[in-house]
Protein backbone atom coordinates (compact mmCIF):
# COMPACT_ATOMS: atom_id res chain seq x y z
CA UNK A 1 0.00 0.00 0.00
CA UNK A 2 1.35 3.56 -0.65
CA UNK A 3 1.19 6.40 1.17
CA UNK A 4 -1.45 8.02 -0.42
CA UNK A 5 -3.98 4.89 0.24
CA UNK A 6 -2.48 4.93 3.82
CA UNK A 7 -3.40 8.96 4.09
CA UNK A 8 -7.08 8.09 3.05
CA UNK A 9 -7.84 5.29 5.56
CA UNK A 10 -6.12 7.91 8.02
CA UNK A 11 -9.09 10.32 7.30
CA UNK A 12 -11.93 7.40 7.07
CA UNK A 13 -11.16 6.46 10.03
CA UNK A 14 -11.36 2.48 8.79
CA UNK A 15 -8.92 1.37 11.69
CA UNK A 16 -9.50 -2.28 11.26
CA UNK A 17 -8.04 -1.19 7.43
CA UNK A 18 -5.30 0.66 8.89
CA UNK A 19 -4.18 -2.25 11.50
CA UNK A 20 -3.99 -4.46 8.92
CA UNK A 21 -1.40 -2.02 7.44
CA UNK A 22 0.67 -1.74 10.20
CA UNK A 23 3.54 -4.14 11.80
CA UNK A 24 1.90 -5.49 14.94
CA UNK A 25 4.34 -8.53 17.27
CA UNK A 26 1.30 -8.46 19.92
CA UNK A 27 1.89 -13.03 19.27
CA UNK A 28 5.41 -12.83 20.30
CA UNK A 29 4.83 -10.71 22.92
CA UNK A 30 2.76 -12.60 24.81
CA UNK A 31 4.40 -15.72 23.96
CA UNK A 32 7.50 -13.91 25.95
CA UNK A 33 5.18 -12.54 28.61
CA UNK A 34 3.96 -15.86 29.16
CA UNK A 35 7.44 -17.10 30.37
CA UNK A 36 8.47 -13.75 32.56
CA UNK A 37 4.90 -14.31 34.50
CA UNK A 38 5.63 -17.60 36.12
CA UNK A 39 1.80 -17.63 36.81
CA UNK A 40 1.49 -18.70 33.33
CA UNK A 41 4.24 -20.62 33.13
CA UNK A 42 3.15 -24.22 32.04
CA UNK A 43 3.45 -26.40 34.92
CA UNK A 44 1.11 -23.42 36.86
CA UNK A 45 -1.59 -25.26 34.71
CA UNK A 46 -1.56 -28.06 36.62
CA UNK A 47 -3.85 -28.87 39.43
CA UNK A 48 -3.15 -28.28 42.58
CA UNK A 49 -4.53 -31.40 44.36
CA UNK A 50 -5.27 -34.78 42.71
CA UNK A 51 -7.29 -37.42 44.38
CA UNK A 52 -5.47 -40.49 45.62
CA UNK A 53 -8.12 -42.96 45.95
CA UNK A 54 -10.98 -40.85 48.24
CA UNK A 55 -8.17 -38.51 49.56
CA UNK A 56 -7.43 -35.11 47.26
CA UNK A 57 -3.39 -35.40 47.75
CA UNK A 58 -1.56 -31.64 46.86
CA UNK A 59 0.02 -32.00 43.22
CA UNK A 60 2.73 -29.00 43.74
CA UNK A 61 3.04 -27.57 40.80
CA UNK A 62 5.86 -25.08 41.89
CA UNK A 63 6.72 -22.25 39.25
CA UNK A 64 10.34 -20.61 39.69
CA UNK A 65 10.59 -17.02 38.83
CA UNK A 66 13.79 -17.40 36.93
CA UNK A 67 13.11 -15.10 33.92
CA UNK A 68 12.26 -12.44 36.03
CA UNK A 69 15.32 -12.70 37.90
CA UNK A 70 17.32 -13.11 34.56
CA UNK A 71 16.09 -9.70 33.18
CA UNK A 72 16.62 -8.12 36.82
CA UNK A 73 20.55 -8.88 36.26
CA UNK A 74 20.52 -7.81 32.81
CA UNK A 75 18.84 -4.24 33.60
CA UNK A 76 21.12 -4.09 36.87
CA UNK A 77 24.09 -4.44 34.80
CA UNK A 78 23.16 -1.90 32.00
CA UNK A 79 21.02 0.85 33.80
CA UNK A 80 21.19 -0.18 37.24
CA UNK A 81 23.48 2.56 38.01
CA UNK A 82 22.16 6.03 36.98
CA UNK A 83 22.87 6.80 33.14
CA UNK A 84 25.47 10.03 32.83
CA UNK A 85 24.58 12.41 30.46
CA UNK A 86 27.87 14.02 29.38
CA UNK A 87 28.38 17.20 27.06
CA UNK A 88 30.46 16.99 24.36
CA UNK A 89 30.14 19.87 22.58
CA UNK A 90 31.45 23.19 22.99
CA UNK A 91 29.49 26.49 24.01
CA UNK A 92 26.37 24.60 24.08
CA UNK A 93 26.14 25.46 27.91
CA UNK A 94 22.69 26.75 28.21
CA UNK A 95 20.68 23.85 26.11
CA UNK A 96 22.85 21.03 27.71
CA UNK A 97 21.43 22.58 30.96
CA UNK A 98 18.20 22.79 29.50
CA UNK A 99 18.26 19.03 28.83
CA UNK A 100 19.76 17.98 31.95
CA UNK A 101 16.45 19.92 33.94
CA UNK A 102 14.09 17.88 31.42
CA UNK A 103 15.73 14.64 31.88
CA UNK A 104 15.58 15.10 35.54
CA UNK A 105 11.83 16.05 35.75
CA UNK A 106 10.86 13.23 33.63
CA UNK A 107 12.78 11.39 36.35
CA UNK A 108 14.70 9.26 33.36
CA UNK A 109 16.79 6.97 35.37
CA UNK A 110 13.20 5.27 36.87
CA UNK A 111 11.83 5.21 33.23
CA UNK A 112 15.19 3.67 31.75
CA UNK A 113 14.68 0.97 34.09
CA UNK A 114 11.09 0.52 33.35
CA UNK A 115 11.91 0.67 29.36
CA UNK A 116 14.93 -1.82 29.81
CA UNK A 117 12.79 -3.84 31.80
CA UNK A 118 9.70 -4.46 28.98
CA UNK A 119 12.30 -4.59 26.19
CA UNK A 120 14.07 -7.67 27.50
CA UNK A 121 11.21 -9.14 29.13
CA UNK A 122 8.21 -8.53 26.13
CA UNK A 123 10.99 -7.81 23.17
CA UNK A 124 8.72 -4.68 22.18
CA UNK A 125 8.43 -1.46 24.34
CA UNK A 126 8.09 2.21 23.03
CA UNK A 127 9.17 5.35 24.68
CA UNK A 128 6.76 8.58 23.31
CA UNK A 129 7.59 11.76 24.41
CA UNK A 130 5.21 14.85 24.12
CA UNK A 131 4.85 18.50 25.02
CA UNK A 132 3.45 19.18 28.56
CA UNK A 133 2.59 21.68 30.41
CA UNK A 134 3.91 22.31 33.93
CA UNK A 135 3.24 25.14 37.01
CA UNK A 136 6.10 27.39 35.42
CA UNK A 137 4.06 27.86 32.22
CA UNK A 138 2.98 31.60 31.67
CA UNK A 139 -0.31 31.82 33.98
CA UNK A 140 -2.00 33.91 31.37
CA UNK A 141 -2.43 32.09 28.66
CA UNK A 142 -3.74 28.57 29.49
CA UNK A 143 -3.05 27.19 25.74
CA UNK A 144 1.22 27.31 26.37
CA UNK A 145 3.04 24.25 26.97
CA UNK A 146 6.57 24.68 28.13
CA UNK A 147 8.50 21.53 29.23
CA UNK A 148 8.47 17.63 27.68
CA UNK A 149 7.16 14.65 29.60
CA UNK A 150 7.65 11.17 28.49
CA UNK A 151 5.88 7.87 29.17
CA UNK A 152 6.33 4.24 28.26
CA UNK A 153 4.09 2.22 26.41
CA UNK A 154 4.08 -1.94 26.69
CA UNK A 155 1.73 -4.65 26.03
CA UNK A 156 1.97 -5.35 29.91
CA UNK A 157 0.66 -2.09 30.72
CA UNK A 158 -2.34 -2.55 27.99
CA UNK A 159 -1.24 -1.00 25.19
CA UNK A 160 -0.88 -2.84 21.88
CA UNK A 161 1.62 -1.26 19.92
CA UNK A 162 1.68 -0.55 15.90
CA UNK A 163 4.04 1.38 13.66
CA UNK A 164 4.80 1.41 10.00
CA UNK A 165 7.83 1.50 7.99
CA UNK A 166 8.30 2.86 4.26
CA UNK A 167 10.28 1.27 1.03
CA UNK A 168 13.44 3.08 2.77
CA UNK A 169 13.30 1.68 6.17
CA UNK A 170 11.87 5.38 7.87
CA UNK A 171 9.41 5.30 10.41
CA UNK A 172 6.26 7.19 8.85
CA UNK A 173 3.45 5.90 11.20
CA UNK A 174 3.10 4.40 14.70
CA UNK A 175 0.01 3.75 16.66
CA UNK A 176 -1.24 2.60 19.86
CA UNK A 177 -4.36 0.71 20.88
CA UNK A 178 -5.37 0.76 24.44
CA UNK A 179 -8.88 0.95 26.88
CA UNK A 180 -9.88 3.70 29.02
CA UNK A 181 -12.58 3.02 31.78
CA UNK A 182 -14.91 5.81 32.17
CA UNK A 183 -16.84 6.76 35.63
CA UNK A 184 -19.63 4.13 34.64
CA UNK A 185 -17.08 1.37 34.71
CA UNK A 186 -17.31 0.94 31.15
CA UNK A 187 -14.10 0.15 28.81
CA UNK A 188 -14.21 2.62 25.94
CA UNK A 189 -11.01 1.57 23.16
CA UNK A 190 -8.68 4.23 21.92
CA UNK A 191 -6.29 3.89 19.10
CA UNK A 192 -3.92 6.59 18.60
CA UNK A 193 -1.91 7.22 15.55
CA UNK A 194 1.25 9.98 15.14
CA UNK A 195 2.54 11.08 12.19
CA UNK A 196 5.27 13.97 11.21
CA UNK A 197 2.29 16.46 10.90
CA UNK A 198 -0.89 15.26 12.68
CA UNK A 199 -2.31 12.92 15.56
CA UNK A 200 -5.00 10.88 14.81
CA UNK A 201 -6.89 10.08 17.89
CA UNK A 202 -9.63 7.40 17.08
CA UNK A 203 -12.49 6.30 19.74
CA UNK A 204 -14.57 3.61 19.44
CA UNK A 205 -18.69 4.93 20.48
CA UNK A 206 -21.70 2.46 19.92
CA UNK A 207 -19.34 0.30 17.65
CA UNK A 208 -18.01 2.97 15.27
CA UNK A 209 -14.71 4.80 15.37
CA UNK A 210 -14.91 8.83 16.01
CA UNK A 211 -11.83 10.91 14.78
CA UNK A 212 -10.12 13.72 16.11
CA UNK A 213 -7.17 14.97 14.42
CA UNK A 214 -4.46 17.45 16.04
CA UNK A 215 -1.18 18.90 14.72
CA UNK A 216 1.92 17.57 15.89
CA UNK A 217 3.76 20.78 16.46
CA UNK A 218 7.53 18.42 16.57
CA UNK A 219 6.94 17.99 13.19
CA UNK A 220 8.40 14.45 13.93
CA UNK A 221 7.06 11.53 15.35
CA UNK A 222 8.65 11.91 18.81
CA UNK A 223 9.10 8.48 19.94
CA UNK A 224 11.42 5.76 20.02
CA UNK A 225 10.81 2.30 19.15
CA UNK A 226 12.82 -0.39 21.25
CA UNK A 227 11.93 -4.01 19.54
CA UNK A 228 14.12 -7.70 19.23
CA UNK A 229 13.26 -10.96 17.94
CA UNK A 230 13.69 -12.63 20.64
CA UNK A 231 13.08 -12.48 24.59
CA UNK A 232 16.48 -12.33 27.15
CA UNK A 233 15.43 -15.98 28.73
CA UNK A 234 14.38 -17.37 25.39
CA UNK A 235 17.39 -19.80 25.04
CA UNK A 236 16.94 -20.99 28.61
CA UNK A 237 12.88 -21.15 28.98
CA UNK A 238 13.31 -25.10 28.53
CA UNK A 239 16.05 -25.45 31.12
CA UNK A 240 13.89 -24.10 33.69
CA UNK A 241 10.73 -26.04 32.89
CA UNK A 242 12.83 -28.52 33.80
CA UNK A 243 14.01 -27.22 36.75
CA UNK A 244 10.58 -26.27 37.96
CA UNK A 245 9.14 -30.46 37.45
CA UNK A 246 12.11 -31.34 39.21
CA UNK A 247 11.02 -28.86 42.30
CA UNK A 248 7.91 -29.50 42.32
CA UNK A 249 8.44 -33.30 42.11
CA UNK A 250 10.70 -33.31 45.02
CA UNK A 251 7.70 -31.39 47.06
CA UNK A 252 5.55 -34.82 46.12
CA UNK A 253 7.92 -37.09 47.07
CA UNK A 254 8.46 -35.24 50.38
CA UNK A 255 4.83 -35.43 51.06
CA UNK A 256 4.47 -38.77 50.21
CA UNK A 257 7.90 -40.20 52.10
CA UNK A 258 9.76 -37.46 53.82
CA UNK A 259 7.78 -38.56 57.59
CA UNK A 260 9.56 -42.22 58.32
CA UNK A 261 7.06 -44.94 58.25
CA UNK A 262 7.94 -47.58 60.96
CA UNK A 263 8.53 -51.56 59.45
CA UNK A 264 7.77 -53.90 61.59
CA UNK A 265 8.64 -57.75 61.19
CA UNK A 266 7.47 -60.55 63.25
CA UNK A 267 5.06 -60.35 66.48
CA UNK A 268 4.08 -57.06 68.00
CA UNK A 269 3.47 -56.89 71.52
CA UNK A 270 2.07 -53.84 71.45
CA UNK A 271 2.65 -50.11 69.55
CA UNK A 272 3.66 -46.88 71.62
CA UNK A 273 1.34 -44.38 72.67
CA UNK A 274 1.28 -41.14 70.69
CA UNK A 275 1.02 -38.86 73.55
CA UNK A 276 4.57 -39.99 75.14
CA UNK A 277 7.55 -38.36 73.68
CA UNK A 278 9.55 -41.62 74.37
CA UNK A 279 7.77 -44.14 72.48
CA UNK A 280 8.59 -47.92 72.60
CA UNK A 281 7.62 -51.51 70.70
CA UNK A 282 7.16 -53.97 72.55
CA UNK A 283 7.66 -57.29 70.56
CA UNK A 284 8.76 -61.24 70.82
CA UNK A 285 11.70 -62.48 70.36
CA UNK A 286 13.25 -62.54 66.64
CA UNK A 287 10.73 -59.86 65.87
CA UNK A 288 12.12 -56.45 64.03
CA UNK A 289 11.44 -52.96 63.22
CA UNK A 290 13.04 -50.51 61.14
CA UNK A 291 12.02 -46.91 59.28
CA UNK A 292 11.19 -47.62 55.29
CA UNK A 293 12.69 -45.34 53.31
CA UNK A 294 12.43 -44.83 49.28
CA UNK A 295 14.64 -46.33 47.18
CA UNK A 296 15.49 -43.50 44.55
CA UNK A 297 18.50 -41.99 43.37
CA UNK A 298 18.19 -38.15 45.39
CA UNK A 299 21.68 -37.42 44.45
CA UNK A 300 21.05 -37.54 40.84
CA UNK A 301 18.05 -35.27 41.43
CA UNK A 302 20.03 -33.18 43.22
CA UNK A 303 23.03 -32.84 40.81
CA UNK A 304 20.60 -32.41 37.83
CA UNK A 305 19.12 -29.50 39.47
CA UNK A 306 22.48 -27.89 40.18
CA UNK A 307 23.49 -28.23 37.00
CA UNK A 308 20.02 -26.97 35.30
CA UNK A 309 20.83 -24.17 37.47
CA UNK A 310 24.57 -23.60 36.25
CA UNK A 311 22.87 -24.16 32.82
CA UNK A 312 20.83 -21.23 33.27
CA UNK A 313 23.17 -18.67 34.03
CA UNK A 314 25.72 -20.05 32.04
CA UNK A 315 23.88 -19.43 28.69
CA UNK A 316 22.46 -16.17 29.99
CA UNK A 317 24.77 -14.79 31.53
CA UNK A 318 23.34 -14.11 34.59
CA UNK A 319 25.76 -13.96 37.99
CA UNK A 320 25.19 -16.75 40.74
CA UNK A 321 23.86 -14.56 44.22
CA UNK A 322 23.17 -17.72 45.98
CA UNK A 323 24.33 -16.77 49.82
CA UNK A 324 27.21 -19.46 49.34
CA UNK A 325 28.15 -17.62 46.49
CA UNK A 326 28.25 -14.38 47.91
CA UNK A 327 30.14 -15.24 51.32
CA UNK A 328 33.67 -15.37 49.12
CA UNK A 329 32.79 -12.21 47.81
CA UNK A 330 34.07 -10.69 51.09
CA UNK A 331 37.28 -11.70 51.33
CA UNK A 332 38.18 -11.17 46.97
CA UNK A 333 39.76 -8.24 46.26
CA UNK A 334 38.24 -5.78 43.74
CA UNK A 335 39.75 -6.79 40.46
CA UNK A 336 38.68 -10.57 41.42
CA UNK A 337 35.21 -9.70 41.82
CA UNK A 338 35.04 -7.74 38.62
CA UNK A 339 36.29 -11.19 36.90
CA UNK A 340 33.75 -13.43 38.87
CA UNK A 341 31.28 -10.73 37.47
CA UNK A 342 32.71 -10.70 33.97
CA UNK A 343 30.26 -12.78 31.77
CA UNK A 344 27.31 -10.45 32.97
CA UNK A 345 29.89 -7.27 32.39
CA UNK A 346 30.15 -8.30 28.72
CA UNK A 347 26.98 -9.37 28.07
CA UNK A 348 26.25 -5.60 29.30
CA UNK A 349 28.69 -4.32 26.91
CA UNK A 350 27.31 -5.96 24.14
CA UNK A 351 23.57 -4.79 24.62
CA UNK A 352 25.05 -1.02 25.03
CA UNK A 353 25.60 -1.17 21.22
CA UNK A 354 22.04 -1.15 20.34
CA UNK A 355 20.65 0.45 23.33
CA UNK A 356 23.16 3.82 22.71
CA UNK A 357 22.32 4.11 19.17
CA UNK A 358 18.03 4.52 20.59
CA UNK A 359 18.86 6.45 23.46
CA UNK A 360 20.51 8.98 21.10
CA UNK A 361 17.44 8.87 18.72
CA UNK A 362 15.86 9.95 22.74
CA UNK A 363 18.52 12.79 22.44
CA UNK A 364 17.12 14.25 19.74
CA UNK A 365 13.15 14.12 20.58
CA UNK A 366 13.82 15.82 23.22
CA UNK A 367 16.18 18.66 21.89
CA UNK A 368 13.75 18.76 19.05
CA UNK A 369 10.45 19.06 21.39
CA UNK A 370 12.71 21.70 23.71
CA UNK A 371 13.22 23.70 20.35
CA UNK A 372 10.10 23.67 19.76
CA UNK A 373 8.55 24.52 22.41
CA UNK A 374 10.81 27.58 22.75
CA UNK A 375 10.07 29.54 19.46
CA UNK A 376 11.57 33.01 20.74
CA UNK A 377 15.08 31.85 22.41
CA UNK A 378 16.46 31.95 19.66
CA UNK A 379 20.17 31.25 21.35
CA UNK A 380 18.57 28.20 22.66
CA UNK A 381 17.40 26.93 19.64
CA UNK A 382 21.00 27.66 18.15
CA UNK A 383 22.82 25.63 20.97
CA UNK A 384 20.24 22.83 20.94
CA UNK A 385 21.20 22.54 16.96
CA UNK A 386 24.72 21.71 17.79
CA UNK A 387 24.36 20.08 21.23
CA UNK A 388 25.93 16.78 21.46
CA UNK A 389 25.68 14.28 23.91
CA UNK A 390 26.92 11.14 25.08
CA UNK A 391 25.36 8.40 27.22
CA UNK A 392 27.63 7.15 30.10
CA UNK A 393 27.12 3.93 31.43
CA UNK A 394 28.48 2.72 34.70
CA UNK A 395 29.02 -0.43 36.35
CA UNK A 396 26.80 -1.67 39.24
CA UNK A 397 29.62 -3.43 40.70
CA UNK A 398 30.94 -1.49 44.15
CA UNK A 399 33.89 0.21 43.12
CA UNK A 400 37.19 -0.50 44.58
CA UNK A 401 39.11 2.88 45.32
CA UNK A 402 41.40 1.06 47.57
CA UNK A 403 43.04 -0.48 45.12
CA UNK A 404 43.45 2.84 42.81
CA UNK A 405 45.11 4.46 45.61
CA UNK A 406 47.62 2.04 46.16
CA UNK A 407 48.17 1.25 42.70
CA UNK A 408 48.79 5.43 42.36
CA UNK A 409 50.64 5.38 45.70
CA UNK A 410 53.45 2.98 44.18
CA UNK A 411 53.48 4.57 40.57
CA UNK A 412 54.13 8.31 42.32
CA UNK A 413 57.08 6.49 45.21
CA UNK A 414 54.51 7.10 47.93
CA UNK A 415 53.94 10.95 47.21
CA UNK A 416 50.87 12.45 47.29
CA UNK A 417 48.58 12.12 44.40
CA UNK A 418 45.71 14.35 45.19
CA UNK A 419 45.97 18.00 46.24
CA UNK A 420 43.80 18.82 49.78
CA UNK A 421 41.15 20.86 48.03
CA UNK A 422 39.68 17.75 45.88
CA UNK A 423 40.43 15.60 49.00
CA UNK A 424 38.09 17.42 50.65
CA UNK A 425 35.78 18.03 47.94
CA UNK A 426 35.54 14.06 47.76
CA UNK A 427 34.74 13.59 51.34
CA UNK A 428 31.61 11.36 51.54
CA UNK A 429 30.71 12.35 54.95
CA UNK A 430 30.72 15.70 54.34
CA UNK A 431 27.49 17.56 52.87
CA UNK A 432 29.10 20.17 51.21
CA UNK A 433 32.76 19.54 49.70
CA UNK A 434 33.42 23.09 48.76
CA UNK A 435 31.77 24.51 52.01
CA UNK A 436 33.68 21.31 53.95
CA UNK A 437 37.56 22.87 51.94
CA UNK A 438 36.51 26.41 53.34
CA UNK A 439 35.65 25.00 57.09
CA UNK A 440 39.02 23.60 56.91
CA UNK A 441 40.92 26.45 55.61
CA UNK A 442 39.45 28.85 58.14
CA UNK A 443 40.18 26.00 60.79
CA UNK A 444 43.90 26.03 59.78
CA UNK A 445 43.85 30.08 59.51
CA UNK A 446 42.75 30.15 62.83
CA UNK A 447 45.20 27.56 64.19
CA UNK A 448 48.14 29.38 62.61
CA UNK A 449 47.15 32.82 64.34
CA UNK A 450 46.82 31.11 67.93
CA UNK A 451 50.41 30.07 67.43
Amino acid sequence: MDEKDFDTLLEQGDVDRLKGQMTNNAVRVKEALSFYNAKKHKIAKEPKEKMVGTEPVNNWPLTLPIQKKIVQSTVAFLVGKPVRLVQESEGTDEAFSEVQKVWKEMRMNSKLLDLMTKFYSETETVIMFRPYRDSSADPNDLSQLNTVRCKVIAKSEGDDIFYRFDEFGTLNAWGRGYLVKTANGIQVEHFDIETANLFYNYTKVDGKWQLEKKPNIAGKISMVLFTQDMWDSFDVDPLIERRETLTSGKAKNNDAMGSPILKLTGEIKNMPEVKKAVKVVEMEQGAEADYLYPQMSVDLIKEEREDLKELINYFTDTPDFSMDSMKAIGTTSGKAIELMFFPAILKSIRNRITVEELFDRMMEVIKNLLAKLNPSKTTLIEQLKRLVTKFEFTSPLPENEADLIDMLSTATGGKPSLNQEDAANLNPFAKDGKDNWKKLQSEAMSSNLDE
